[in-house]
């Protein structure tokens, strides 16, 4: 079974420059939660095929992710596919401009891998879906302060 979450926010800036912060392996801990670090392991950041290594730490417990870059329309469009024991999941982000900047959205659609979790995500929805919010709140932040990603 696949849980599916969506959100979105409105940021100050244009889609370039956004996509600039977001492509940013340096930037990503200081917007995504738990992240400790983003390691690129091949490839570019923002082209198709770059893999990253995802660092995370979530009460006290330490773990690692793969992140695939599947699919590019450069400062509108990106899709990856996040892996890992627990689970695998790819994420939309779209980025349209708007009147007072950018829209962002995201689409965040995973699978559980074990047993118990695959029993348990739906009923994550909400953490999940709160979580993808605050990471774009301070991905708005980020952005606007810096006036250019």
């Amino acid at each position: 079974m696949t849980t599916t979450i969506r959100t979105h926010i409105d940021i100050g800036a244009p889609p370039g420059d956004v996509a600039a912060v977001i492509l940013d392996a340096s930037k990503a801990v200081l917007w995504t939660a738990d992240l400790e670090r983003f390691e690129v392991v091949t490839g570019t950041p923002g082209l198709v095929g770059s893999k990253a290594r995802l660092h995370y730490i979530q009460n006290g417990r330490r773990y690692t992710m793969e992140d695939e870059l599947l699919e590019v329309e450069p400062n509108r469009r990106y899709l990856s596919r996040v892996s890992g024991d627990a689970l695998v999941a790819e994420v939309e982000t779209r980025l349209t401009p708007s009147a007072g900047g950018t829209r962002v959205d995201i689409r965040w659609s995973g699978k559980a891998r074990p047993f118990l979790f695959r029993l348990m995500l739906p009923f994550l929805r909400g953490s999940i879906s709160r979580q993808a919010l605050g990471d774009l709140v301070k991905l708005k932040q980020l952005v606007e302060a810096s006036g250019k990603g």
